[in-house]
């Protein structure tokens, strides 16, 4: 009796299977963490690139009060050059303003709740509801 329970206890069958279990949580944490941080971080560069090609755009317009008109309609059409950005999710502020010469400032929200990111906030506690990105411009 003696013998076998020795057998049982330096035999290795299983153990594979319960390192798997062990160690399995910790590479699917890695794995959403690395997932949430880049899609928080292509939405904020599609923020920034959106709303510097919104200023760009506006330049079109001689008028000032066309110009703010014109990045508006730029960033109404983001959609189909920014996926990844839902269209009722983004909002905006385009603005002239005077501050080293007149220019324009485009203003972008986006609301991250839905999205992988607001998953790990509610995890984690993090708070970040929105991402902001800013273009100033000038004339």
């Amino acid at each position: 009796m003696r013998r076998r329970a020795i057998s049982f206890a330096q035999r290795e069958d299983g153990a594979v299977a319960v390192e798997f279990a062990l160690v399995l949580p910790l590479l699917l944490a890695i794995l959403f963490g690395i997932v949430c941080f880049g899609q928080y971080f292509a939405i904020a560069n599609s923020l920034q690139q959106l709303a510097a090609e919104a200023a760009r755009h506006s330049v079109l317009e001689l008028a000032a009060a066309k110009r703010v008109e014109k990045a508006n309609a730029f960033i109404a059409d983001a959609q189909s050059r920014f996926p990844i950005l839902r269209s009722g999710k983004v909002s905006h502020r385009v603005a002239l303003r005077d501050i080293s010469g007149p220019g324009i400032e485009v203003t972008l929200t986006y609301d991250l709740s839905g999205s992988a990111v607001d998953v790990v906030d509610g995890f984690l506690g993090l708070e970040i509801p929105e991402v902001s990105r800013s273009s100033y411009l000038a004339y």
